[in-house]
This record gives C-alpha cells, sequence and structure tokens, in this order.
C-alpha cells in the first residue's frame, strides 16, 4: 500500500488531479463530468423511452422490472443481466474471462452468480413492497396488489429460512436462494419499509404475519444486541461482530425504528426501553455520515480506511474518500419517518422535520448535473465539505481487493445508479414532512422523472467507456436492485401527494 500510496500522492502534486469544486447546488459549481454519452445496455429495451409521459415512463419500468425479478424459488433477483434480448438472470457464461470473485465480505459463493442474483434480494423484495404498495395506495388497482404480494411472498421465504434454523427473526441474505448466515442492517430496512407500507392494505391474514414477523425481528435483534455476525477481523480471518447499534449513524436509526415498529404493534414497554436505549448512542439527528467523518479528523482520530487508499485520498491533508456515505440518506428518511409513526412523542414532528433537512443536505455530494448522475468515487474535503472526483486510479492486486471485490479495486468516474434512486425517495420524505426544505426536494425529484433514462436503471455505468477497466466491465450490464423500485414509489408518491404537474 506505501507504493500506492505514495504514487498518488505524487499525481495529487503533479497537478494531475481536478481542483476541489463546491457542493453548492448550482450548474457552474458542478465539477466538470463526461455527460453520458456512451452506449448503455439498457437502451435497446426501451427503444421509445425518451417519446413517452412521465407516468408511461413508470409504468414501462414497472412492467419490465417486475418481469425480471421473478424467479420459480419465489424470492426475487435482485440483479437481472442485460442481455442483448432481454433481462434474464445471470449466467458463468456472461463474465468468461474476466475478473471474478468467490468470496464477498466475508461470505463465499457457491458460483459467481449468487452474487448478482441474491446478495441483495431482501433488499429488491422491501423495494418492490413499498412501491407496489404506494402504487395501489395511489390508484387502486389490482395489478399493483399482485405485484405486492409476490415481493411479500419473496420476503416470507426468506423470513422461513430464519425459522427453519432455529434464528426466528433473521433475515440472511439468500444467496443460492438458500438460508445464509450473511446480513447487513440495511436489509433489515427495506424489509421494514416494504412490511410497513404493506401492512395497511394486506388481508387480516397477512396483516397478523406481517406483525408477527416485525415483532420477531425486534426481539432477535435486541436479543443479539442489534449485532451483526458475518464480517471478518483482520486477526486471522476471525469472526468479528460489527453493533448496528453502536454504529452512530443510520444504522443506529435502522435498528431504532424496528423496535420502534414492535412497540407500535404491542404496546409492550420493553420495546419503549429498547427504543430509547438504541438512541443513546445514536447520532443521527446530529450527525451526518460525513459529519462524523469530519469530527474525527478534527479531533484527531480519524485513521485512513482501505477506501482512502483505494482512491488515493491525502487523509494527511484532511481528505477522505467517498464510499457509500451520503446514500445512507434514504436508509435515515425511512427509519426516521417510520420511528416518528410509531413513538411520536419521543421524536416529534419537528424533530422529524429537522433531521430530514439535516440529511438532505448532502444532496448535491457526489452529483453530476449534467448527466444527472452520481458518482461512486470521489473524495471530500474536511476543511470546507467541497469535493471532487477521482480519475481512474491503478488497480491492485487481488490480495488487495477490499472485501474481495473486483470493483473495489480500483477508483474512478464511475457512476452508481442505486444513489439517485435513493435521493429520489429521500426527497419524498422530505417533501411529506419537512416544510422547510419541500420546494427543494420537489424540484430534484420532478428534474429527475423529467430526465429519467433507461441509463439510471443500470446497477453501474461507465458515462464515457473510459472509466471501468475491460476486465471488469461485465458489471456494467445489471439491472439495479433499487433504482426502478426507487423511481416507482417515488412518482406514485408524488402523484399520491399531488405533487407532479
Amino acid at each position: 500500500m506505501p507504493t500506492r500510496r505514495d504514487f498518488m500522492k505524487g499525481m495529487m502534486a503533479s497537478g494531475l488531479v481536478s481542483q476541489l469544486h463546491s457542493l453548492a447546488w448550482a450548474e457552474n459549481l458542478t465539477p466538470h463530468l463526461p455527460h453520458m454519452t456512451h452506449p448503455n445496455p439498457m437502451d435497446p429495451l426501451l427503444p421509445d423511452f425518451g417519446q413517452l409521459s412521465t407516468e408511461d415512463k413508470i409504468r414501462r419500468v414497472e412492467a419490465i422490472t417486475s418481469a425480471a425479478r421473478k424467479h420459480p424459488s419465489g424470492i426475487m433477483v435482485c440483479m437481472p443481466y442485460i442481455a442483448e434480448d432481454g433481462l434474464r438472470v445471470v449466467h458463468e457464461s456472461d463474465m468468461a474471462g474476466m475478473d471474478q470473485f468467490s468470496f464477498n465480505f466475508g461470505h463465499s459463493f457457491k458460483g459467481i452468480t449468487d452474487f448478482f442474483t441474491n446478495e441483495n434480494s431482501i433488499t429488491a423484495s422491501g423495494s418492490h413492497l413499498a412501491a407496489q404498495s404506494i402504487r395501489f395506495k395511489a390508484t387502486g388497482e389490482a395489478e399493483a396488489l399482485a405485484g405486492a404480494r409476490a415481493a411479500y411472498r419473496s420476503l416470507r421465504i426468506v423470513y422461513q429460512f430464519g425459522v427453519e434454523n432455529g434464528v426466528p427473526g433473521f433475515m440472511g441474505k439468500p444467496f443460492h436462494f438458500e438460508y445464509s448466515v450473511h446480513t447487513t442492517g440495511d436489509q433489515y430496512l427495506h424489509t421494514m419499509w416494504g412490511l410497513w407500507s404493506f401492512l395497511p392494505i394486506a388481508s387480516a391474514d397477512e396483516q397478523a404475519e406481517i406483525r408477527a414477523m416485525l415483532i420477531q425481528m425486534a426481539d432477535y435483534q435486541i436479543s443479539v444486541d442489534y449485532q451483526i455476525f458475518n464480517r471478518k477481523g483482520s486477526e486471522g480471518g476471525k469472526t468479528s461482530a460489527w453493533s448496528n447499534r453502536l454504529d452512530p449513524s443510520d444504522y443506529n436509526a435502522i435498528m431504532a425504528a424496528m423496535v420502534a415498529i414492535a412497540y407500535k404493534l404491542t404496546g409492550d414497554t420493553k420495546y419503549r426501553d429498547a427504543y430509547e436505549f438504541v438512541i443513546k448512542t445514536g447520532k443521527w439527528q446530529t450527525h451526518r455520515r460525513i459529519d462524523y467523518i469530519i469530527e474525527q479528523f478534527q479531533n484527531g482520530t480519524y485513521e485512513a480506511q482501505p477506501w482512502d487508499k483505494i482512491a488515493g485520498a491525502d487523509v494527511a491533508a484532511g481528505e477522505f474518500a467517498h464510499w457509500e456515505q451520503i446514500q445512507h440518506c434514504q436508509f435515515l428518511a425511512i427509519s426516521a419517518a417510520i420511528i416518528h409513526e410509531c413513538v411520536p412523542e419521543l421524536f416529534t414532528a419537528d424533530d422529524l422535520s429537522r433531521v430530514l433537512a439535516l440529511w438532505w443536505a448532502d444532496y448535491p455530494v457526489g452529483f453530476d448535473t449534467e448527466g444527472w448522475n452520481y458518482l461512486y468515487w470521489f473524495i471530500v474535503s474536511t476543511k470546507d465539505r467541497s469535493w471532487r472526483p477521482v480519475p481512474l486510479t491503478p488497480r491492485l492486486p487481488r490480495e488487495q481487493w477490499f472485501g474481495g471485490h473486483p470493483m473495489l479495486s480500483f477508483a474512478s468516474e464511475w457512476v452508481y445508479g442505486d444513489c439517485l434512486a435513493r435521493f429520489q425517495w429521500t426527497a419524498m420524505v422530505v417533501a411529506r414532512h419537512c416544510p422547510e426544505k419541500c420546494d427543494e426536494a420537489v424540484k430534484f425529484a420532478s428534474e429527475t422523472l423529467r430526465r429519467l433514462e433507461p441509463r439510471h436503471l443500470v446497477w453501474v455505468s461507465d458515462p464515457d467507456g473510459k472509466q471501468i477497466p475491460p476486465a471488469v466491465n461485465y458489471f456494467t450490464r445489471f439491472l439495479s436492485s433499487e433504482a426502478p423500485e426507487g423511481m416507482i414509489a417515488s412518482y406514485w408518491e408524488g402523484r399520491r401527494l399531488n405533487l407532479w404537474n
């Protein structure tokens, strides 16, 4: 690593890295980034997309996504492969001869296709359930209710895996369409979002099931003190726990929302006590994820992270690399709205509005207004919160890939489709609950829908064909596990709130 770090410092010193740019929402202050002119694999599947009305665009996205998510197992496919003849489950031959990986953050795959097919099946199922439930509330369409039930079935199957393996309430990522011990807090977030959205329109039997699921998930998390056990430690590869309660940002809010729901459903004060216990270690009411990092720089406790080294961040000069920080706004927005609904006396409407305004403020960070894209990689300055894109960096050798992931072996100006969808839904929560920022959020969401193109539905995009090395460019051929549902949910929520002209 030191050699690579010295190399990147040399690049910065020689002026090969672009200057810092403001976070302000203004075109002349946006970093110059390549506009998306490179062919995108989704374009042939939606050839007339640009001529459609916004509603027709969303209905087309609904149709193509719902069909692509289906699988004989009943569990939804998280990232269908974009083949020339349509969307389908990925095959090993689709990535033949390119860099592959056999494990991801401590989980060993039975096959390389498991990551793309199931890594985010819970997220896709929960988001799909929420989107179709919101569509049904806006339209009353039977197709929306049927779509919601297909997603609900997917979540039920995954939930039952936990029951059958002696851990009721545990939602493990269903790699290979089977039970696994690997999960993350955001899998619970999207499960909650889906179930909580579906609950009011579900049948009586489904409502009973949903209540039991949500309560059992809270019980499970309380029993393990909100810890995730699938991460690997640095000493000999030993398993180490990741406390989602002590993680002070949005993960803490997710866990707080989970026990708040259980209190709302049962009235049992043990869940209210659990909520108050969880938020004692949360900082999400005053700190975004980037705020927390900047504070560490200010008090001298920040330690360079693997993603800093990949992106060549000069932490000594007060810069750090963004790695999946700003898009967590959606995790916080969903959690905070649920918390207010469940314990309004402990987290008031004013509290919710204030917190949403804080987290919404990140929406210009890493955002290219010309291409209407969010970058995955960029550098943030702790001195003035400005940011700049990262030029293509040399790839690390396989043994240094972060988490064993090929796309985390280098940095560049590649586009992350999930992030736009996450901010899009956050805009809807802000529009409903934060009067101070409503107009700004609606402007952003309206423009996103107006400019929506097939490329926005793709998980990873290469804006000019030069940002992703050939050995990993198969990553650009997958439908996002979140982007379609995020756009669907936001459009119909906007209809419910009468936001669209």
